[in-house]
């Protein structure tokens, strides 16, 4: 059986000898082996075409996997590129968005130029129900000071209603919002211009996100979807801030008047910045590098201190035009323009 086994190997080796030799002559192209009338080609061409074909397969095998690593690796970069660039998109977006609210408050900024706009962050909202003041990240030291003043407004960068201010101490303030039962301003429907009324915050409307406004007459035009806006009266809130949008219309009562529901236009879910207006002049000691960019110093004080300006030369050229040709009148109306330009000054 061991030399049965034995020849089998000898006569596998020397048919391999063979082939290996036909296949070198194959390489000749005058041998015979290529002849197509040969025997010879006819044993010898199938082992070279499957030897050609596993050869073939072999290199296209080992070249689809390189091929998969390359893919695989560009695949890899596109996705890394695809997260960034949908990062920068939201970054843009985020961007776009800011410079948005940034343009409505320049314009804002220019309706009403005689307001300085304070800009500040909500650092808290109100924990609980009953609990209806938010935070802000401004106080005394940006001007915010109760003492001197009934309140002060709070608006978004659209110009929308956000509350007043309830009390402040040396770095922050609480803001006292619309939907507060401690809320009121005086108010104009949009289609109602020439009457004012009472728009307020109510205990119960509160926990449905809404306002309220009565003792509207029978004979008032008033409409679902009807726009809200401050009138101006009462000296705190400035003409035309908008409120809010009328839900729902109470029928008349007894008294021949009506409710109207407001809902707010304010987004209490997601505002993170507002605006505190006051007419006041901002303090000096404001060293935040974001003041620059979040304040703005009042237009009409400037005015007034140019035209104070030109008063001052105005009257120094009348007297220095009424100097003699003496020389020591001279003096004298040099010294008198001088003392008036201190006086001016002072």
């Amino acid at each position: 059986m061991f030399k049965n086994k034995r020849n089998r190997y000898l006569l596998i080796f020397i048919v391999a000898i063979i082939v290996i030799i036909l296949m070198i002559f194959s390489l000749i192209p005058t041998s015979i082996v290529n002849k197509g009338s040969s025997p010879i080609s006819f044993i010898v061409r199938p082992i070279e075409n499957l030897i050609n074909t596993i050869s073939v397969n072999s290199k296209n095998y080992f070249s689809a996997i390189e091929l998969n690593k390359q893919l695989t690796e560009e695949n890899k970069n596109l996705t890394e590129q695809n997260v960034d660039l949908r990062l920068q998109v939201k970054e843009n977006e985020a961007a776009a968005i800011e410079y948005e609210k940034l343009k409505n408050v320049y314009n804002i900024s220019n309706k009403y130029d005689y307001l300085n706009f304070i800009g500040a962050r909500i650092l808290q909202k109100p924990l609980g129900k009953d609990l209806n003041l938010y935070r802000i990240d401004r106080g005394l030291d940006a001007g915010i000071n109760l003492s001197e003043k009934s309140g002060f407004p709070v608006i978004d960068a659209d110009a929308n209603v956000f509350g007043r201010i309830y009390n402040s101490d040396a770095l922050t303030a609480k803001v006292l919002p619309v939907t507060s039962e401690g809320f009121s301003v005086s108010c104009f429907i949009s289609e109602n211009r020439g009457q004012a009324f009472i728009f307020k915050g109510d205990v119960e409307l509160k926990q449905q996100g809404l306002c309220k406004i009565e003792d509207v007459p029978a004979e008032s035009i008033v409409n679902i979807g009807d726009e809200i806006y401050t009138s101006g009266l009462g000296g705190v809130f400035p003409y035309g801030l908008l409120l809010g949008e009328v839900v729902e219309i109470s029928p008349l009562n007894s008294q021949g008047t009506q409710t109207i529901l407001v809902e707010p236009a304010i987004d209490f879910k997601t505002i993170e910045n507002v605006f505190v207006l006051t007419n006041d002049l901002l303090p000096d000691n404001l060293e935040d590098p974001d003041d620059e960019s979040r304040f703005r110093e009042d237009s009409s004080a400037a005015n007034e201190n140019e035209k104070i300006d030109e008063t001052v030369q105005e009257t120094a050229t009348e007297i220095l035009s009424e100097e003699s040709e003496e020389k020591e009148q001279d003096v004298d109306t040099d010294t008198d323009a001088s003392e008036v330009n201190e006086s001016y000054g002072n």
